[in-house]
């Protein structure tokens, strides 16, 4: 008997005798542990990957101009299975505790003052970008309703833990206010 290369599958050689019951049996089984280990197994581990989401739908807060203002988040997280947000210490970080590659999504809604000009930004920071840092998104401001900003990127943790921060920045010429501050982060290998 001979495997193949790439997914080491058992057929037979030419100068084999020929037992078709035998070696159907063979490559169904092949192909089966093959269908467990590369499809099924990483599933399942997948459902329980560290995975965290905080929120904040309930109050604003203030953004001055041209200054970089850390979001923060409500007193508890709406998920988080792997520890990462802990409002006690801080309302404004996601901290990744196993490493990995990470699908980082984060948003904010910044208010309207009725006044036209400007621009906003949203940027995802790490304490140890091994991914270009920060990544982030920018439009400008709507002066009669709320500008939604919104960005997502892959991100890798060599060493834990690492720290996630997201930044809202703009340039009006009043201050005003975030709301609606989303931040997720989910890993996903």
């Amino acid at each position: 008997m001979l495997t193949t290369a790439n997914r080491g599958y058992s057929y037979p050689e030419y100068t084999d005798p020929a037992d078709f019951p035998t070696q159907i049996q063979d490559l169904a089984t092949d192909v089966d542990l093959d269908l467990r280990n590369n499809l099924d197994l990483p599933t399942v581990a997948a459902v329980d990957a560290p995975s965290a989401r905080v929120f904040r739908d309930v109050g604003t807060q203030a953004v001055a101009a041209n200054t970089n203002v850390t979001l923060s988040y409500g007193p508890l997280a709406t998920y988080d299975n792997d520890g990462m947000y802990n409002s006690g210490v801080s309302t404004t970080n996601l901290v990744i505790n196993t490493p990995g590659v990470y699908l980082m999504t984060g948003s904010v809604n910044i208010s309207a003052d009725g006044a036209a000009g400007g621009a906003a930004t949203l940027i995802l920071m790490s304490s140890g970008g091994v991914v270009t840092n920060p990544v982030g998104t920018s439009r400008n401001l709507d002066n009669n309703q709320p500008t939604s900003l919104s960005c997502t990127t892959l991100h890798q943790v060599l060493v834990a833990p690492e720290t996630i921060t997201m930044i809202a920045r703009h340039n009006h010429g009043a201050a005003l206010n975030a709301s609606i501050a989303q931040l997720t982060v989910t890993r996903i290998g």
